[in-house]
C-alpha cells in the first residue's frame, strides 16, 4: 500500500529563486545576492536554492514591523 499523501493543507510549499523573484518583482540576481549575504532565508538542495513559503512570509512580516 503506497504512503498516504499528506494533502495541500499539511504539505510544505517551497519556491525556487525565480519564483521568489517573480513574487517580489525583482531580478533573480537580486534574490541570489540576498541569499548569499544571509539576508533571505533559504536552503540548498544540490546546487539549487529553495525557499519555504512560510519562512518567507515571516521574513516579510518581520521587515514590515521594522519599518
Amino acid at each position: 500500500m503506497p504512503p498516504k499523501d499528506p494533502g495541500p493543507t499539511t504539505r510544505k510549499s517551497y519556491l525556487t529563486i525565480h519564483e521568489v523573484a517573480q513574487r517580489f518583482s525583482v531580478n533573480a540576481t537580486t534574490v541570489y545576492r540576498l541569499v548569499q549575504r544571509g539576508k533571505l532565508p533559504a536552503f540548498k538542495i544540490g546546487n539549487q536554492w529553495r525557499f519555504s513559503e512560510t519562512r518567507l512570509e515571516q521574513w516579510v512580516a518581520d521587515r514590515e514591523r521594522m519599518g
